[in-house]
């Protein structure tokens, strides 16, 4: 729910600044247009071996960011995936799983040091996806959760922070009216609940 795109490569080293800017100038340029957006203008943000960050810019206003990662940790092959790319049914790129993101989502969830809404509401979309831990993933989170001391009652207090007034600042802008709207209506409680579910095995609830 962020305003950045997050892209995984494998390769021994990621693409220059020239070429991530040409591909993706010439792929979006033409829909910025259609919105009026006019001419695109791309900003490094920063740059390393295994990170680089470029801004997306349209009338001095950044749009959003290309955050491109080199992997350089173990995914586990199983969840590596193989995608075709819209409206390109001849192209496709390997790309994580759902179950996937959800591990990497519960992770950062637990691990930031300042709770963020959005992390909470991405849990939640992905359970409403069907995405779901499997004994493998979960066991990948109880490494995370022990190597750094999570205990029961930091997890219980995070998902009660994830409250009204949490989720009325940070969703509100980002998420369409209508579903904001239903999950504002309930007080967010859809959100809280997934998080009891996805974190069930460590609060000691049944999984719903």
């Amino acid at each position: 729910m962020s305003r950045d795109l997050d892209l995984l490569a494998s390769p021994a080293k990621l693409p220059s600044s020239e070429e991530i800017q040409s591909v993706v100038g010439s792929s979006i340029q033409p829909i910025a247009e259609t919105f009026g957006l006019g001419q695109l203008n791309f900003r490094e943000d920063s740059a390393s071996p295994d990170f680089v960050r470029h801004w997306v810019i349209a009338n001095q206003k950044p749009l959003f960011s290309i955050d491109l990662s080199r992997i350089v940790g173990n995914v586990l092959q199983s969840q590596i995936i193989k995608q075709t790319i819209t409206g390109v049914p001849d192209k496709t790129v390997l790309t994580l799983s759902a179950n996937y993101l959800l591990l990497q989502k519960c992770e950062t969830f637990l691990g930031r040091r300042y709770l963020k809404a959005r992390d909470a509401f991405d849990i939640h979309l992905l359970l409403t996806r069907s995405a779901l831990l499997d004994e493998i993933l979960q066991a990948h989170l109880e490494d995370s959760i022990v190597m750094k001391e999570i205990h029961l009652e930091s997890i219980e207090n995070r998902i009660q922070s994830v409250n009204t007034k949490l989720c009325t600042v940070e969703l509100r802008t980002v998420l369409p009216p209508i579903i904001f709207d239903e999950l504002a209506k309930n007080e967010f409680e859809p959100i809280r609940k997934s998080l009891r579910t996805v974190f069930s095995h460590w609060l000691g609830e049944p999984e719903q």
